[in-house]
């Protein structure tokens, strides 16, 4: 006698295509992209952070430039403690709040932020041994954190944050074979500086 191969599937392959078929569901979509929305509502999509970016890749600008590299990345080190909460002050001023809470989306934020302690031991391992690239890796990985925020915001800003900082440096460095750390704190700057201007446009949209 055949077997019908529904019987014949593993519990965990059924369950995981009820699954998938539950993400499907066109009022799944809808409540999942209605909360999405009031997260960028409440949060102003956290514009204070590409902008205290800008302010920190130009600080780490002046800071290569003023100082031996060995001191300038512990002051670039150092420098990062300020990132949030200028970021934090910022987002407030434009209306929002980085510690909005939605009720399916509470932690995905804090997971996103969580991910960059991840990064310090490469960026440290880098310092340590190859110290003029200490500037292109912190861009690339903490610059790519924000590709989740793409998603989370629904914002192309976000996307071209992430993205640009991960594309455009990467390129850079293959076309000069350089790790030029007097030149990347400037580019990054410049990456952030369009995603602010991006993610301003969609909050005035939004408004």
């Amino acid at each position: 006698m055949t077997i019908p191969m529904t019987q014949s599937m593993p519990d965990a392959a059924l369950m995981a295509s009820d699954h998938d078929r539950d993400l499907q569901h066109p009022a799944l979509g809808a409540m999942v992209d209605a909360e999405r929305e009031r997260m960028a509502r409440l949060t102003a999509r956290g514009i204070g952070m590409p902008i205290a970016g800008v302010v920190y890749w130009l600080a780490v600008a002046w800071l290569v430039r003023a100082y031996p590299l060995n001191k300038a990345g512990t002051l670039s080190f150092i420098a990062t403690g300020a990132v949030f909460p200028i970021g934090m002050l910022l987002t407030k001023w434009f209306g929002g709040n980085l510690f909005a809470k939605a009720s399916r989306f509470d932690s995905l934020g804090m997971l996103f932020n969580a991910m960059q302690f991840a990064f310090w031991p490469v960026v440290a391992l880098v310092y340590y041994t190859a110290t003029p690239w200490t500037w292109f890796t912190m861009g690339v990985l903490f610059g790519s954190h924000f590709i989740g925020y793409a998603w989370l915001y629904r914002s192309r800003g976000y996307g071209v944050l992430g993205g640009g900082m991960v594309g455009v440096l990467t390129l850079v460095a293959l076309v000069t074979r350089s790790p030029m750390p007097t030149t990347v704190p400037l580019i990054a700057a410049g990456v952030y500086a369009v995603a602010v201007a991006m993610v301003w446009g969609e909050l005035k949209r939004a408004r």
